[in-house]
């Protein structure tokens, strides 16, 4: 699994949510950012808070012309159910098979219990032009890291 390089187009992928509804980056294109977290699980309390950060700060985001595309391990029916109790404003992209987490090059740490965070900022143009690979569960950066980056 290789990691994404900055300045390169971003991997393309198309995916359904927990919804049914077909999810591709290349419909971002030309018209808003996108902020795409590969999460580790729900299960585990570092995510669980990185959600809920996302959650409330999910307009500034948008204020910003920034979708935000959360990708995970779980199953699509664990997917809707936590999205919905929630109340998850952003797509959620159930990812069970690590299709698009192997595309852009979440690492599994078995000796740190599997999946790292991961964050990639892509823009308007599909050009990655940040990604940060957490070295450890807590590694996340923070949102108002990324809203700078966007700014």
């Amino acid at each position: 699994m290789a990691k994404v390089k900055l300045n390169k187009h971003a991997p393309e992928f198309t995916s359904l949510d927990f919804n049914g509804n077909s999810v591709s980056l290349s419909n971002f294109t030309d018209r808003m950012n996108v902020l795409l977290v590969l999460n580790r699980s729900f299960s585990w309390p570092f995510s669980r808070k990185h959600l809920t950060q996302l959650c409330q700060d999910y307009q500034d985001f948008v204020k910003l012309n920034t979708e935000v595309i959360v990708v995970g391990s779980e199953k699509t029916e664990l997917f809707q159910k936590y999205w919905q109790k929630e109340k998850l404003p952003f797509i959620g992209l159930p990812d069970p098979e690590h299709i698009i987490q192997k595309l852009y090059g979440q690492e599994v740490k078995p000796f740190k219990l599997g999946r790292m965070p991961a964050q990639m900022l892509v823009d308007k143009s599909s050009m990655i032009r940040y990604a940060h690979y957490g070295n450890s569960m807590t590694d996340i950066p923070s949102n108002k890291e990324i809203m700078n980056l966007i700014k």
